[in-house]
């Protein structure tokens, strides 16, 4: 059934659903990729931008070449060493002292930067304006790094019109020394005639400068900026990471998922913690009981409505019924919730026995039986020590629950078939004086003999909480599937809102497993750490 289930059943984590169940995670990431975004702000020292922008003329002597082509001459000409070299040497001169050199204008790891039109369409608004921008720590030298470029540049430009045009007359010159006639003799005169007026026009038409001011704000100094931005890099990263790690670890975000997994509906959702919402000062502790500590709360009214539904599951099967209740690895919380269905089951009239199966904990004992003083129990019947009727104890909570204690551990063992035979008697007698026989089971994927205690049962209900793996669900089915135990239905923990000082409890209590016993930590490192959990314990 576990392997057809598992067909049907597709269960991909969405990235909202993977934030919120490794929201600590989240939280983590997101801290940590501020902290150094605002750290890596505050170690480099600042710099300063200047930024000058410049619109060349294209010349008379260049009319027949494309403007952009023009262009990328006039770019490809800033970004030349003459260029660079004139400008360290016009900045020096301007700030009086030696600062920068040619290396700054050009090569590896130079502060210049050049930034053609994006537009570089004839007649479009910007096509031949250049950016220049000049970044150094000290924002007077910025300011005349930028400036120093565009001069450099009108320079180095002048000197190419007056090499171009002085070749172009210096080739006119020599053909009138080879003319033969008086025709052409007077038309390479008008041609020179005509290139020394072009190269004067263009050498008279200089570049259109915007220029640097001095910048007031360092570029790399704004502390919110770069908050702001580790802040999207960090929720960005750390919503993939989460996704990435619900993918490879899937686990349960919704109560009604499980549905589709076990085939079964959801019983009742209660709160996580199975305590009283009067009594604040007791949130996240797993042992208190909202049916007595307030009955009137809405935590007592999510038990009875899950009790009405396990009278509906007795109406199913007979006037008497013993119903298991499992989880996948040993949880307080499990007993608390089946502490309250038995008051709230009693409530509606029905004589209930609470069995405390699980001899390694006795949270169901503690919570039914607070002043209890006898160590005879679930045990010592199965044993034979004792009977039913010794061990049995009336709850001081409510005249119509009655507690089988789990007892202290016995030195003989009961296993397998033996111990089957032994639950199904006690089972049997406890049927016969009391309606609904509520049974708190061990673990079922750590205690071996919880199989042998639910095939013993007339129904099994099984009792998770928010965030379980999937795989161990997976593990439980298969478990039930080998005695033939399909459950009747499951309950589910919900999980409080909190805020504050809880919240981060509750963030802290689900990165680490709500287990309270040194065992239990051993365990989840383990299954953390990717190694297989101990063998399972053989109870009587």
């Amino acid at each position: 059934m576990a392997d057809s289930n598992l067909e049907h059943f597709r269960f991909e984590p969405t990235v909202f659903g993977a934030v919120r169940r490794h929201s600590a995670m989240v939280v983590a990431v997101v801290l940590a990729t501020v902290a150094v975004a605002v750290g890596l702000t505050l170690a480099q020292p600042e710099a300063f931008r200047a930024q000058a922008t410049v619109t060349v003329p294209q010349p008379l002597s260049a009319a027949d070449q494309a403007s952009d082509q023009y262009l990328d001459s006039q770019v490809l000409l800033l970004q030349s060493p003459d260029v660079a070299e004139r400008a360290a040497d016009i900045a020096n001169r301007s700030l009086g002292r030696q600062v920068l050199t040619k290396g700054d204008f050009k090569g590896e790891g130079a502060s210049l930067e050049i930034i053609p039109p994006a537009a570089t369409i004839a007649g479009a608004y910007g096509a031949n304006i250049v950016t220049v921008a000049f970044i150094w720590p000290d924002a007077e030298v910025a300011q005349e790094g930028a400036n120093a470029v565009l001069r450099a540049f009108d320079e180095a430009r002048a000197d190419s019109i007056m090499t171009q045009g002085e070749a172009t007359v210096a080739g006119i010159e020599k053909a009138i020394k080879d003319a033969r006639t008086r025709g052409q003799l007077t038309d390479l005169l008008d041609q020179r005639t005509e290139a020394l007026v072009t190269q004067q026009m263009d050498l008279a038409r200089h570049p259109v400068v915007a220029w640097a001011a001095e910048p007031q704000v360092p570029v790399n100094g704004n502390v919110k900026k770069s908050g702001v931005t580790g802040l999207l890099i960090g929720t960005v990263l750390g919503a993939g990471l989460a996704f990435a790690r619900a993918s490879r670890r899937r686990c349960f975000d919704d109560e009604l998922q499980p549905a589709a997994l076990y085939d079964a509906p959801l019983l009742g959702g209660v709160p996580a913690s199975s305590r009283s919402s009067a009594s604040p000062g007791l949130a996240g502790v797993p042992g208190r009981l909202a049916m007595t500590d307030a009955p009137r709360s809405a935590d007592a009214e999510a038990f009875r409505f899950t009790a009405g539904s396990v009278q509906r599951i007795r109406a199913e099967h007979g006037k008497r019924l013993s119903l298991a209740f499992v989880s996948t690895v040993a949880d307080p919380a499990r007993s608390a919730v089946v502490a309250n269905l038995a008051l709230a089951v009693a409530e509606s009239g029905a004589r209930v026995l609470a069995v405390d199966a699980d001899a390694s904990r006795g949270e169901l004992t503690d919570l039914l039986l607070p002043d209890r003083a006898s160590t005879d129990g679930f045990e010592q019947v199965l044993a034979g020590t004792r009977s039913l009727t010794e061990c049995i104890e009336h709850s001081p909570l409510h005249p119509k629950v009655a507690v089988l204690p789990s007892g202290a551990p016995t030195a003989q063992t009961v296993t397998g078939a033996a111990y089957l035979s032994a639950v199904r008697q006690v089972l049997g007698k406890g049927k016969a004086g009391y309606e609904v026989v509520l049974v708190d089971s061990p673990a079922l994927l750590e205690v071996a003999v919880a199989t042998e205690l639910v095939d013993a049962c007339e129904a099994v209900v099984v009792v998770m909480g928010p965030h379980e793996p999937l795989r161990e669900h997976l593990d439980l089915l298969g478990r039930l599937d080998l005695i033939e135990a399909s459950p009747v239905g499951y309950i589910y923990r919900r999980e409080p809102a909190r805020s504050g000082l809880g919240r981060l409890q509750d963030l802290v209590s689900r990165s680490t497993g709500r287990f309270d016993r040194p065992r239990d930590w051993l365990v989840r490192a383990k299954g953390w750490l990717g190694r297989p959990s101990p063998a399972p314990e053989v109870r009587r």
